[in-house]
């Protein structure tokens, strides 16, 4: 993990995306509505904290747990003037809340996978007030035959995808009306992969333990292969839904 996160260090992202879809997805979700209060799981350094801020007004609880990446996002609110709406909590997605705790908008943008779709529905929809909305991406098959090396190599991952109709399904049964969902372009892919490849040229050298940095490199090398390979049928999918 230390060398996940010093691999990222001087990255923005660290999942596919862009200004532009999270730009789409809050335009969706704040239609006819208004936030006071919002709280965003795996917020990282805050890059789509960041657009909530500005295309917002609520005050948001940004959620992480790692402290460098919130330290890092703590500067960036207070040099763009939001420190006083942004505010950081270090604790895992799936940490307990104090009982009554209640949240206009829940957010989270490609790292849902680390509890699991189905256990951060059953956790965030207590969170949510009435008429809250849940805006979370994750990761779904595009296609209704993936291909089996595909579908082998996500499952290595530890990740057995779903179609975006299972999980479309999978809302109401949790007490979500889905208002919305709509498919990450490939430029988001890009915008994700372009900068990790340009960084493991030099990073691999640089890091203190080199055989670590040689396997982390590989993995990432193998994800990039697969998408290269195989991107037509999976990807990140929006799904906006409320309570």
């Amino acid at each position: 993990m230390d060398a996940i996160i010093d691999l990222f260090e001087g990255l923005q992202r660290m999942s596919p995306g862009s200004e532009a879809t999270t730009s789409e997805a809050i335009a969706t979700a704040t239609q006819g509505r208004t936030w006071r209060s919002l709280v965003e799981f795996g917020c990282g350094r805050g890059i789509s904290t960041m657009l909530l801020a500005e295309q917002t007004s609520a005050k948001i609880t940004a959620v992480d747990t790692c402290g460098a990446f919130l330290q890092q996002l703590q500067v960036e609110a207070a040099t763009r003037g939001y420190a006083d709406r942004v505010h950081i909590r270090q604790q895992s997605m799936d940490t307990t809340w104090p009982e009554g705790t209640s949240f206009d908008a829940v957010w989270c943008e490609g790292s849902v996978y680390s509890i699991g779709l189905d256990n951060a529905l059953r956790l965030w929809h207590p969170l949510l007030s009435p008429g809250g909305v849940l805006a979370v991406s994750d990761l779904v098959w595009l296609t209704d035959s993936p291909d089996p090396e595909a579908d082998a190599y996500w499952k290595r991952q530890g990740v057995s995808l779903r179609s975006r109709g299972e999980i479309e399904q999978l809302l109401p049964e949790h007490g979500f009306r889905l208002l919305s969902s709509f498919v990450f372009p490939d430029s988001d892919w890009q915008n994700y992969y372009g900068p990790i490849s340009q960084r493991l040229e030099t990073w691999i050298d640089g890091y203190t333990d080199r055989q670590e940095a040689e396997l982390v490199a590989a993995a990432f090398e193998e994800e990039m292969a697969t998408y290269s390979r195989f991107g037509q049928q999976y990807g990140y999918v929006f799904f906006l839904a409320e309570v």
